[in-house]
């Protein structure tokens, strides 16, 4: 990736800012109750058209509004997000006009029963320009090569007996 300033002239800092704040603002829904108010706030980050794909110990891609709800209702139900922080790790954005990728890094902490890192990985961001609103419309998740996914495995293996849709 290019350094972040490499296209300063390109987008604008209004529109920088405004994906910045969707960054934030994604990392806070997950950080929201497994409500179905919540999971539609979450959905409401995303274009109707866009795609999450997920590399840790699965590799999926959700899809669309319904994909994308099913995706946090799956998060919260099957691991103990409640327990968790999603912070925001370092952030390079890049584009023009109405077209924007945004690459970060996220760490989840604990925020109950212990402390320190549970898990860490990027993002690759797409973000898209519509009637002065920016959403993202591709994300992909990518879990840290050096991090133990396998902690995740006991979760994933319940995950039968514990999802619950919103």
């Amino acid at each position: 990736m290019e350094p972040i300033m490499s296209d300063a002239g390109s987008l604008g800092v209004t529109d920088r800012f405004a994906i910045f704040e969707q960054l934030h603002a994604h990392q806070r829904a997950i950080d929201a109750d497994a409500s179905l108010a919540s999971a539609m706030a979450y959905v409401d980050l995303y274009w109707p058209e866009a795609t999450f794909t997920v590399h840790d110990l699965r590799h999926v891609t959700f899809e669309g509004q319904s994909g994308l709800k099913q995706l946090y209702d799956y998060a919260h139900s099957v691991f103990p997000l409640e327990k968790w922080w999603h912070d925001l790790g370092p952030v390079a954005i890049t584009g023009a006009g109405h077209e924007a990728r945004a690459e970060w890094r996220w760490i989840v902490n604990w925020r109950s029963e212990r402390e320190g890192v549970v898990s860490t990985g990027r993002y690759g961001d797409r973000f898209q320009k519509r009637s002065g609103v920016w959403k993202c419309l591709e994300r992909t998740s990518t879990v840290d090569p050096n991090w133990p996914a396998a902690l995740f495995q006991p979760f994933i293996d319940r995950e039968e007996e514990t999802f619950r849709a919103s």
